[in-house]
């Protein structure tokens, strides 16, 4: 190991002066790093680092302004793999370039899933009677369902998408499953792009999802019911059926809490509910990841250890934990197909699998590798997951959760654990996984949602054993013996959990008062928290927690934004301004969901109008507060005028080139058609506004381009 010299005087701590203390400090936290480094990479873990060295691959692929080409990509790998082969017999060069490899591939991963699922995305909208085939239904709250459909063919060639797939809201309720053909008059329409500058963009994920148009059907709607559809279709049929049993029994609202839990169908959960759970911290119960598929495959494992632990010959003869372990496996796979494969129910699988697996082959079960492994699987299989919030809010959690448990583990090695009861151990370590977790997605829900929940601890604390052990174990029961229709008392039971769980919601929400204390994130603080779970994920000793304590200061020294103080809608005529204290409108209607979508995202009440504003059929004029006017030209009649007058201009029409000459900033239809919504701080006389777009990459292949 390279020994680092020691400052002088380093004995005496402080008494040698405050720069040798420092210097010291320094000395042993780089020595701590090198010891850590070296530690990390005599286990082996470098291979931890894989996943993170393709994501960021993909982020780079992302962000790069223009489409890489092939050819390009191809030679990058090429690259990276000669220099990870030749040097596979020098460990650093192997392990550098086995990374840079990672990389590569992860740049390459997107590209190559448009090519293989990718669609054209549709420019115009277009209307007409179609004939399709129906892939999937993915929304189904009784009133309203949305189709995935494909083979869409008309009377009329010109009016058909060249689309792969297309999304279609349609009204009532219908029994479709996979396979099954639909004639219907449909109003096709381009998919939205981001609301908000690092919004969600539907536009990116929907390209590599295959899905290049959305739509709406309109007045009557034929159905041919088809044999196609295979296991898609029967699993459709199932979880279908199940909801319904489901919501029969209990009323729609626990009814809809139920079937989310069994099925994964949150379309009967309504926004009341939702938005109570949030608030106490509790959301994570609705959304089947590795909490639900851990108790359920869990209780399948206990419960047939133990009865196989009752026959003393049968334990004499068979390995039951081994056989327990198998049933695990097996009831996690069901409950993943059941629950619609999304993608926290898929890492959980992929991780309960690997565990099972380890106890069957006789190895250490809960391992950062098993991690690396889903985490591979998943980014290879479905690379767009990487910038969903579901993938994010899981793989920070279980990361943390598995440091922490290391932490502990090594602990326990070197002292004695103290005797305590099995109420309090269960209590604290509810506590504890809850501060944990809850600290590892901080960032990523704050940056998703705009939620702390800051006493989600204690509302965690509240309803964690109502779900451990009567919540999940009922809807396991309940399912299993529904093919023979005793369903009913594990399913009242699991009404009256759920029922529970809300009161303490409504009780964490009541005793918060609402306070939740939620930061403006800018997509940067994403990338810090990913540093963060890198280093907390790689190293083993104690200074692995040293990535996520730094992350807190470059977050809130980096990080942060300022709420806007323009806002304008490329999608509708809402323009709202900032003057003073007060945001209002001075174009556009209220309640909208441009305007909905920026009150969420910037934690900002948008008045309806601001009684300064000045306004014909010609445009407003508002001169704010903060010392610049803004003009909202409607007609080419005023561009002279307003151009001289204004600081900032805003229109929908096409300005003319002496505009921008005259005014300090213009944004016209052609800005907002090629970058989308707009939003603008204002940064005084002296320097430029401050510009933050929702399309970023305008040329890439997801993108519409302008008409």
């Amino acid at each position: 190991m390279v020994d680092f010299p020691v400052a002088k005087h380093q004995e005496n701590g402080r008494a040698a002066g405050p720069r040798a203390w420092l210097v010291a400090r320094i000395i042993a936290l780089c020595r701590g790093l090198f010891g850590a480094i070296v530690d990390a990479v005599t286990q082996r873990r470098n291979f931890i680092l894989f996943p993170f060295a393709m994501i960021a691959g993909l982020i780079f692929y992302r962000v790069v302004p223009g489409e890489p080409s092939f050819i390009a990509l191809a030679l990058m790998n090429a690259s990276a793999l000669i220099v990870a082969w030749t040097g596979r017999d020098v460990t650093p060069v192997r392990e550098i370039a086995l990374l840079a490899l990672m990389f590569s591939i992860g740049t390459t991963l997107l590209p190559l899933h448009a090519v293989l699922f990718g669609t054209p995305m549709l420019d115009a909208p277009r209307y007409g009677t179609y004939t399709a085939r129906i892939e999937a239904v993915t929304y189904d709250d009784g009133a309203q369902q949305r189709w995935v459909l494909s083979n869409i063919s008309g009377e009329l060639d010109w009016t058909i998408p060249d689309v792969r797939l297309a999304r279609v809201t349609v009204s009532g309720a219908y029994d479709v499953s996979p396979g099954d053909e639909m004639t219907a008059r449909i109003r096709f329409y381009p998919v939205p792009p981001p609301a908000v500058p690092g919004g969600y963009d539907s536009q990116f994920v929907s390209h590599f999802d295959g899905i290049g148009a959305y739509g709406n059907a309109f007045g009557e709607i034929d159905i041919t019911k088809s044999g196609q559809g295979g296991l898609v279709r029967v699993v459709k049929d199932v979880r279908t059926a199940i909801t319904a049993r489901i919501v029969a029994q209990l009323d729609e609202r626990i009814g809809g809490i139920a079937a989310a839990l069994v099925t994964g169908d949150q379309s009967r959960i309504t926004e009341a509910d939702r938005d109570l759970m949030a608030s106490a911290g509790i959301a994570h119960v609705i959304s089947i990841s590795g909490l639900h598929l851990t108790l359920v495959a869990g209780t399948m494992f206990t419960c047939v250890r133990f009865l196989l632990s009752l026959g003393h010959g049968i334990t004499q003869r068979v390995p039951i934990k081994k056989i327990a372990a198998g049933f695990g496996i097996a009831t996690a796979l069901a409950y993943m197909v059941i629950s619609g494969m999304v993608i926290p129910a898929v890492r959980s699988t992929i991780m309960l699998a690997l565990v099972f697996a380890a106890i069957i082959a006789g190895r250490q079960a809960l391992t950062m590798r098993n991690v690396a492994i889903a985490a591979l699987a998943i980014i290879v299989f479905e690379p767009t997951s990487v910038f969903r919030a579901s993938f994010q809010l899981s793989f920070a959690a279980v990361i943390a959760l598995i440091a922490a448990y290391e932490l502990a583990r090594r602990n326990r090695e070197n002292r004695e654990r103290p005797n305590r009861s099995r109420a309090l151990a269960l209590a604290l370590d509810i506590t504890t996984t809850s501060v944990i977790a809850g600290l590892a997605t901080l960032v990523f829900t704050a940056y998703h949602f705009q939620q702390t929940a800051p006493f989600g601890v204690l509302g965690n604390l509240m309803v964690m054993p109502i779900v451990s052990f009567v919540m999940m174990p009922a809807a396991l029961l309940g399912t299993l013996l529904l093919p023979l229709g005793l369903e009913a008392i594990p399913y009242a039971a699991l009404g009256w959990s759920i029922e529970a769980m809300l009161w303490c919601a409504a009780f964490v929400r009541q005793l918060s008062g609402g306070f939740d204390p939620s930061p403006i994130l800018s997509p940067l603080a994403l990338i810090v928290a990913l540093l963060a779970l890198a280093w907390l994920a790689y190293f083993r000793t104690r200074i692995r927690v040293a990535g996520a304590i730094l992350a807190v200061p470059l977050i809130s020294a980096f990080c942060l934004e300022q709420p806007p103080d323009i806002f304008i809608a490329d999608q509708s005529q809402a323009v709202a301004v900032r003057s003073g204290e007060r945001v209002a409108l001075i174009a556009g209607r209220n309640n909208t969901f441009a305007t909905t979508i920026w009150s969420e995202r910037y934690l900002t009440v948008i008045e309806n109008a601001h009684p300064a504003t000045g306004c014909d059929s010609l445009g407003c004029v508002l001169s704010t507060q903060d010392g610049y006017t803004i003009a909202l030209v409607r007609s080419r009649d005023v561009f002279d005028e307003d151009c001289r007058i204004a600081e900032i201009v805003v229109t929908r029409l096409n300005a003319p080139p002496q505009c921008r000459k005259a005014a300090t900033l213009v944004i016209d239809a052609s800005d907002l058609a090629r970058h989308g919504a707009h939003m603008i701080n204002w940064n005084g006389p002296d320097l430029a506004p401050t510009i933050r777009t929702a399309i970023d990459g305008p040329d890439r292949p997801w993108r519409i381009q302008p008409q």
